[in-house]
């Protein structure tokens, strides 16, 4: 199973921000790979006041493939209701769909299978995310760049 090395480099963060800083980190990237579906094994931070790293030990390589059965109308509902849900469930015909017998009624049922991603993709899209949203109680902007709306700020320069 793969490790996950995560170093930020930065100008002197502020003695009273580190130790949060680096709870911080650990707890957003391993809440985010959990909910994706990447439980990992262990994960600790470190800080110093020019860096922010986080390792995260036993990554599974890809994603669990999802099964999901979404429940649909009932059997002889208005075709506006089976459009609909055909549509949200991404079948092409009711043939795709199977009946499911319930105590209020006959319902439409549909399974749909997901399958899972490279480890390697998830990580990439998660972390520039937490990166910008990560919630120093004070931010800068730096350079030219950064005047622009969107633009990334950090607690220092990084």
């Amino acid at each position: 199973m793969p490790d996950l090395l995560l170093e930020l480099f930065s100008e002197e963060i502020p003695a009273r921000m580190q130790a949060k800083a680096a709870d911080d980190l650990r707890k957003m990237v391993t809440d985010k790979l959990v909910a994706e579906g990447l439980v990992y094994e262990g994960a600790k931070a470190f800080v110093t006041p020019r860096r922010l790293a986080l390792t995260v030990h036993g990554i599974p390589q890809r994603q669990p493939d999802l099964k999901q059965e979404r429940k649909g109308p009932k059997v002889g509902a208005p075709e506006a209701a089976v459009q609909g849900f055909l549509k949200a469930a991404g079948l092409k015909s009711l043939d795709e769909a199977k009946i499911q017998r319930d105590p209020k009624g006959d319902f439409y049922i549909a399974l749909m299978e997901k399958a899972g991603r490279p480890a390697i993709d998830v990580i990439a899209e998660i972390i520039p995310l937490i990166i910008r949203t990560f919630p120093w109680p004070k931010q800068m902007r730096w350079g030219e760049r950064s005047a622009r709306n969107g633009a990334l700020t950090w607690v220092r320069p990084l």
